[in-house]
């Protein structure tokens, strides 16, 4: 399906499930506290909800304490429509993501504020795929990303060495995954070091929970894992065309944690899941979106 089509048919899901602010905010409220209220000052149960304004407030039935259900989350602090919001999460989940410049023109807001949306979202992805470590069976493997694997070529000035690790099921399909840059051998055509492989390790890798097998050798890896570098690339590639260096982890971020969220036989459906995200997520800012700089190299970082 083109992406045309991938739009029609995300509005029409979308407009079947959440027709109204209110629609919206009570899928909030649900994702905050799934078992119903819980003040965050005293951990009474008991509320009022106070509806004069555009978001509701809670009031604890104990110690009086108010708050907002988008307190501590993502969207606090936002003057846009909630169904925009909600809008945007729907189509970050196509297949290959979207780009700012088409979300503008598909939500009807400024490319600034759609970029904005889209790196907010993407912080909360990165934020909630830096907690969840592997476990069980591992295997990581040092690769190239942005070069085609299967064809010899000389030393690409845009590609960069990575380190990827990844669950394997008992199917023996791939489930967790993780890719992390090594901008510093950007261009250079070398590949991680042992060390650095045990850095990825010791940082990314619940070693009491997992038994890993590590391939460092170029001509020796694990080949589904080098699949999945190769098809984030491309991935990323068709729907943003060029990444630069400053973002590039948090846009490799977003495949590999929207790649799981596809996966079959979820508790949740893709959208709970990153809506959930979101809600565990704090505000991040303009300014610190632009400010931030990309990770140490895992020899310095271990």
């Amino acid at each position: 399906m083109n992406m045309e089509g991938n739009l029609d048919t995300i509005h029409h899901l979308f407009s079947k499930h959440y027709k109204s602010e209110q629609d919206c905010m009570d899928a909030l409220i649900a994702a905050k506290w799934p078992s119903g209220f819980v003040c965050p000052k005293c951990n009474h149960t008991g509320c009022s909800r106070l509806t004069s304004r555009r978001i509701p407030l809670f009031e604890c039935g104990c110690c009086g304490h108010q708050t907002s259900p988008l307190v501590g989350t993502l969207f606090e602090g936002t003057h846009l429509p909630l169904l925009k919001w909600f809008q945007t999460i729907e189509l970050f989940l196509l297949p290959d993501g979207i780009s700012a410049m088409r979300l503008h023109k598909a939500i009807r807001v400024t490319y600034k504020t759609a970029w904005l949306m889209l790196h907010k979202i993407r912080h909360a992805v990165g934020e909630f795929d830096a907690r969840e470590r592997l476990s069980g069976d591992v295997k990581v493997n040092c690769d190239q990303y942005g070069t085609n694997p299967s064809r010899c070529q000389f030393p690409n000035p845009f590609a960069s060495a990575v380190v990827v690790g990844c669950t394997v099921t008992e199917s023996g399909d791939l489930d967790q995954i993780k890719i992390h840059l090594l901008l510093h051998k950007r261009g250079t055509g070398n590949r991680a070091t042992r060390h650095e492989l045990a850095a990825f390790i010791n940082e990314h890798v619940d070693v009491e929970t997992a038994t890993v097998d590590a391939f460092p050798l170029a001509y020796k890896l694990y080949l589904p894992l080098r699949r999945v570098v190769r098809d984030a690339w491309e991935s990323l590639k068709s729907t943003y065309v060029a990444l630069g260096p400053k973002y590039l982890q948090a846009y490799l971020n977003e495949y590999t944690v929207r790649r799981r969220l596809h996966l079959p036989a979820a508790r949740m459906t893709m959208h709970q899941k990153l809506v959930t995200m979101c809600m565990a997520t704090p505000a991040i800012s303009y300014n610190q979106l632009i400010t931030r700089q990309p990770k140490l190299p895992l020899a310095i970082a271990a």
